[in-house]
């Protein structure tokens, strides 16, 4: 069975906005679509996402975007369990909300990895985290993902 993880939104933002490092993030993406990862989505990740394509009229990307997540990816759900691990990981780190939420959704769907380039996210919750530059390079090349 090939490896879970989870993504967080400023992976997609990367790509998307071709910030600096971006490759990895964009390697990772690939090999999801290509099946050689199981990706894990949490709805607000998507919420997120979406924010700017509509901030820009770009809804048409939008629409792209959303059916290629729901095409690609696991969707997690806000529901009761996942809102109550978001709040108990809120009070006992003090993250935002959303990325509480996207932890304890990664925490819901027993994923192997949290890929994120937040490092109060890395940091401070507790389920296995990494960069998308550590993923590639220490995860990915090790297994032969890539």
């Amino acid at each position: 069975m090939e490896m879970k993880v989870s993504l967080d939104t400023n992976v997609f933002l990367a790509v998307k906005n071709k910030e600096p490092e971006y490759e990895y993030s964009k390697k990772i993406i690939d090999s999801i679509e290509d099946k050689q990862l199981e990706g894990v989505m949490s709805t607000i990740v998507l919420a997120e996402v979406l924010v700017g394509f509509f901030q820009n009229k770009e809804s048409d990307k939008a629409n792209r975007f959303a059916n290629k997540a729901l095409l690609n990816y696991e969707m997690i759900d806000v529901t009761l369990e996942t809102a109550q691990k978001a709040a108990k990981i809120r009070a006992e780190t003090n993250i935002k909300l959303p990325d509480a939420i996207i932890s304890a959704s990664s925490i819901v769907a027993e994923v192997d990895y949290l890929i994120s380039q937040d490092q109060k996210i890395l940091k401070k919750i507790n389920v296995k985290k990494i960069s998308p530059k550590d993923f590639v390079e220490k995860i990915m090349q090790k297994d032969n993902v890539i």
